[in-house]
């Protein structure tokens, strides 16, 4: 697979998503979270825009020619650089391949303690690597830490404790 990265307007993203997916037949889709939200003292999951703004493009084959989607009403730019056909590369590859196993969505991790910190399942993550640096237990919430495009990203995810063992746990 190849994975593509396009920065939008971001009203346009699901525009832009949606062109792609009809004009080219590709697949295409502007990530998405789970988020928890507690009302009440009740606790529910909200399901949201992630990163407004950015669409990602996934294919089969490499996209030799980036003109059509670059001149699409919206498109801002395309991340990636231009001698490698725009292909993401890195840390960005990393998070698209983790975003497209996930069918776009940023959902509820699986966490694991190792003696006195708590990490991320890999098998959820893939090979993508994102570091807890706050937790808030209370809530079922944890603050990961992540490099996209450049910049470092945090965001609250919620989480679940699958296990209390002191090591990784077996991958299925």
């Amino acid at each position: 697979m190849y994975f593509y990265c396009i920065f939008c307007a971001t009203v346009k993203c699901t525009l832009v998503a949606s062109a792609i997916r009809q004009r080219f037949g590709l697949t295409a889709f502007s990530p998405r979270i789970i988020q928890r939200k507690w009302i009440k003292g009740a606790c529910f999951e909200e399901e949201k825009p992630y990163l407004p703004g950015y669409v990602f493009v996934c294919a089969e084959a490499p996209i030799n020619n980036f003109a059509e989607i670059r001149m699409m009403e919206g498109v801002i730019r395309c991340l990636g650089q231009r001698d490698e056909g725009y292909s993401l590369q890195g840390d960005d590859l990393r998070f698209a391949k983790m975003l497209y196993e996930n069918n776009g969505v940023l959902g509820i991790m699986k966490t694991y303690r190792e003696g006195d910190r708590v990490k991320l399942v890999k098998r959820v993550m893939g090979d993508f690597d994102a570091e807890i640096i706050k937790l808030d237990p209370r809530r079922g919430r944890a603050q990961l830490q992540y490099e996209f495009d450049g910049s470092s990203y945090k965001v609250w995810v919620g989480y679940d404790m699958i296990d209390d063992g002191a090591t990784q746990p077996e991958e299925n």
